[in-house]
Formats: C-alpha cells, structure tokens, sequence
C-alpha cells in the first residue's frame, strides 16, 4: 500500500466519482436518445427504424447493467455495513459483462461476504473488464480470504492510473480512476491490500489479507 499522506477531501472524492459515473453513462444514454430521435423521424424508413431499435435496446441494457454496478459497487445497497450474497455481485457483473467483449468465469462458491469485499470485488473486476477492450477471459478465484482475477486475452492493457490507485496513491487521481483508489480504502480499512500486475501475458489483480 502507497504511504502517500495525503487525504481527499469526501466533497472532491463524490465529485469525481460521479464524473465516472456520467462518464460511464453518457454512452449508453446517448444511444438511447439518437434511436428516439430516429423513431420520431417522420422521414424514417423501415431499415432506419429497425436501427433505432437495436439502438435503444443496446442503449438501455448498458444503461441498465451500469447502473445496477453503480448501485451495489459505489452505493448503500442493503445498508451501511452489512453482508451480501456473492451471488449478488456475480448478477451484476453477469449483466455488465453482457456489454463487454470480455467472458467471465466465475469460480467462487456462494458465500455471504461483507459488503465492503464485494464492492472491491466489483470494482476490480470492472477494471479487469475494460483490461481486455478486444475481448478476453475474466478468471475469478478464491485466494485464502481475498480473491484473485486472472485476465487473459488479446491486447491487454492495464493503465497506469488504475495501478496507482488500486495501491492508494492520490496523485493526480482522475475520474477513471476514483473506483481503484476506493477499492484501495475498502481494502486498507480491513487491513487488507491489492496487488495489480501486467507481465505482458496475463493481468492479475488480487485483494490480499493477512
């Protein structure tokens, strides 16, 4: 873990990430308008309707994934400090990685976990998702009482900011990468760590306790 001393203030921290939030967002919601638009077009045939269709289903599933993410990842889905299924994590990331070229394999035995592990969870296999932008393999494993992602694929790519949030470093934290520095807290208050590394075959992110 970083030992950078510095702290971010929690109006700056809920700034930013509610930029990747909208960020995030603005896609699918973008989608969802310009497939209305089409629809409402008096001047659309048959073949651009049925594009504005695919539009705003495609539009409306992202919307829907993402935000069901957000909701468990970031939010107070079943209140402050307690435990979910794993299961309920495993939902989620079923639908978000519906919209992404990456294939999850899901290794984890259904289990009630604090919440706060399953937001790590989210959160890092979220990261492991945008790691494989032309398609990969998401492997998520038991690792004593932590867990361990193995991302493999083609083209893996692992940015530099994500790696230095996920230790708790704050310099020049970026909206993308406010998610892994929250992770890194979650982890830190539970005397736990992550570890990312990218050896050019395979990505491993692994949220590790003593």
């Amino acid at each position: 873990m970083s030992d950078n001393p510095q702290k971010l203030d929690p109006v700056d921290l809920s700034a930013l990430l509610s930029s990747r939030v909208c960020h995030d967002l603005i896609n699918p919601v973008g989608a969802i308008s310009s497939g209305l638009s089409m629809i409402d077009d008096e001047d659309s045939d048959e073949e651009m309707r049925e594009m504005a269709d695919d539009l705003v289903r495609d539009g409306t599933k992202k919307a829907l994934a993402l935000l069901s993410y957000a909701r468990l990842a970031y939010g107070a889905a079943g209140g402050l400090g307690a435990e979910i299924k794993i299961e309920d994590a495993f939902e989620v990331l079923e639908l978000l990685y519906a919209t992404t070229k990456a294939t999850l394999d899901w290794q984890l035995e259904p289990a009630m976990v604090p919440k706060n592990k399953a937001k790590i969870l989210l959160i890092l296999a979220h990261a492991a998702a945008e790691s494989v932008p032309r398609g990969g393999n998401v492997t998520v494993s038991p690792q004593g009482d932590g867990y361990r992602l193995e991302v493999t694929g083609q083209r893996l790519f692992l940015n530099d900011d994500i790696v230095k949030a996920l230790s708790g470093d704050l310099d020049e934290l970026k909206p993308k990468s406010t998610p892994a520095y929250i992770a890194s807290q979650l982890a830190k208050e539970a005397n736990g760590q992550i570890k990312a590394e990218n050896d050019g075959e395979k990505i491993t992110l692994e949220l590790i306790y003593p």
